[in-house]
């Protein structure tokens, strides 16, 4: 048999109508009903669980550019201006040279592919197409091309076939009063 929220009240400034705290009673609810649980678990001291600081901790690691990395001692108190940050920069100014003046393979064509430099295996070719980044224009494909794309833009795109903006207010168009009607799926037991 569902169950249907009727009527809803928090102490809250937003309590009278619908507020956070309603909508997380509502979801813990739900999981509840559907983990078949019949009693809403005790609440357990850090003394009574588990402990956990021998396991990792992943949730605050996420992916980014090397440069965009700044590495901390695990010590109270470590700022991010006090650890080691990538000295990766640009070492000449202009653009970057044609891929074609950067093919070693002609060169190299005698030697045996075991004592070639390591340049020659970065599979350099003027076939390959070019795509944007930080530093210019780079393969695709490089590091450079997905380590260090080009800053997102900040501006506004306008699409010109797009319609064109209602006037507004719309004529005839008024709000109407609020209803607020809750249902939960499933039943606790």
């Amino acid at each position: 048999m569902p169950v249907v929220l009727i009527n809803s009240n928090c102490s809250c400034v937003a309590g009278c109508g619908i507020c956070n705290h309603l909508v997380a009673l509502l979801f813990q609810t739900a999981h509840y009903s559907e983990s078949g649980m019949s009693v809403v678990p005790p609440v357990l001291s850090c003394t009574q669980t588990e402990q956990k600081w021998h396991k990792p901790r992943t949730m605050g690691v996420k992916l980014g550019p090397v440069d965009a990395m700044v590495v901390l001692k695990p010590k109270p108190g470590a700022t991010t201006a006090s650890g080691v940050r990538s000295p990766l920069f640009k070492g000449y100014s202009g653009e970057l040279p044609h891929p074609a003046t950067l093919n070693p393979g002609p060169v190299y064509a005698g030697m045996k592919a075991d004592s070639l430099p390591l340049i020659c295996t970065m599979n350099i070719s003027p076939d390959k197409p070019l795509v944007d980044s930080i530093f210019g224009k780079v393969q695709v494909g490089s590091v450079l091309s997905y380590q260090q794309p080009p800053p997102p833009s900040d501006s506004v795109v306008i699409h010109e076939d797009a319609p064109p903006f209602p006037s507004l207010p719309l004529e005839c168009y008024h709000l109407s009063p609020p209803e607020y009607s809750f249902a939960v799926l499933g039943t606790l037991l």
